[in-house]
């Protein structure tokens, strides 16, 4: 087994967490910095705080190995540039062919097989009532009503249960999922933010022209194309572009939109070429 600070060490750069940011309220950055150098053996207390930081318990911990961490984080990196291209049909087979479910131990872990298992029910099976079902399971382990600083994951999970839950016509939730996800997006530290997040803008302002609300898509739509520039993004930057060109249509700026429209091709095309 591994040294409890290899593997916080190897959980804390999986989830692009410096150690600045793992340590702040907890202990200072060099006591950290021991620790995960073995130099130094934290109190039950720090060690509590680490882990539940890193969404992970004690007892994981001890049951984890640095090269387990590896191959697991390999793993989900193959399903994320699936989930990039949208590529569910690739998301379902290879997480069938890697026996994935049998590597998982860490709550985090687990949060991010029902994401992508839910997206999957959702895109590629048209099964909102069991995406919802996933999505809340993924959810449920490391989320709780009070908690206060979220995770960019958990945040993208509540953002998909609130769209899922629009497409089943249930709006108040699907509103309070999407709004929640909004709020919680402006409480991340901005180093942890990452450009994946774009797509609760588009998630929201999406829900919003469906709603006839136009006004307040457009505030939505428009932060969303700000922060995917500033993030040098393209994640959901064509289906933000194509929302716009629809809002400025309703709006009778037919001219502008098809500036939109374009903008929306393009991206899309880039989107498609892979290295």
């Amino acid at each position: 087994m591994d040294s409890f600070g290899a593997v916080i060490k190897e959980i804390r750069k999986n989830r692009k967490l410096t150690q600045k940011m793992l340590s702040e309220d907890i202990c200072s950055q060099s006591v950290l910095s021991r620790i995960e150098n073995n130099e130094e053996l934290p109190n039950v207390v720090v060690m509590q705080q680490i882990c539940q930081r890193l969404g992970v318990t004690v007892d994981q911990i001890m049951q984890f190995k640095s090269e387990e961490v590896r191959l697991v984080t390999q793993i989900f990196e193959k399903i994320a540039d699936y989930f990039r291209h949208k590529e569910y049909g690739k998301i379902m087979n290879y997480m069938k062919d890697t026996q994935i479910e049998e590597r998982l131990h860490l709550d985090t872990d687990w949060q991010r097989y029902y994401y992508y298992l839910g997206s999957c029910k959702f895109y590629l099976c048209n099964d909102y009532e069991q995406a919802i079902l996933d999505l809340k399971k993924g959810l449920s382990y490391t989320y709780q009503a009070n908690k206060v600083n979220l995770s960019d994951f958990e945040i993208q999970v509540i953002s998909c249960i609130g769209s899922t839950y629009a497409r089943i016509g249930q709006t108040s939730e699907a509103e309070r999922h999407l709004r929640l996800s909004i709020h919680y997006f402006h409480k991340l530290p901005n180093k942890r933010v990452t450009a994946e997040l774009t797509k609760i803008f588009y998630n929201y302002s999406k829900f919003l022209s469906d709603q006839q609300r136009l006004e307040e898509a457009q505030i939505y739509i428009d932060q969303g194309i700000v922060w995917s520039r500033n993030r040098n993004s393209y994640y959901y930057l064509s289906e933000l572009f194509q929302l716009k060109s629809q809002l400025l249509i309703v709006k009778g700026l037919a001219e502008k939109a098809e500036e939109y429209q374009v903008l929306s091709k393009q991206i899309h095309r880039i989107e498609t070429i892979k290295i």
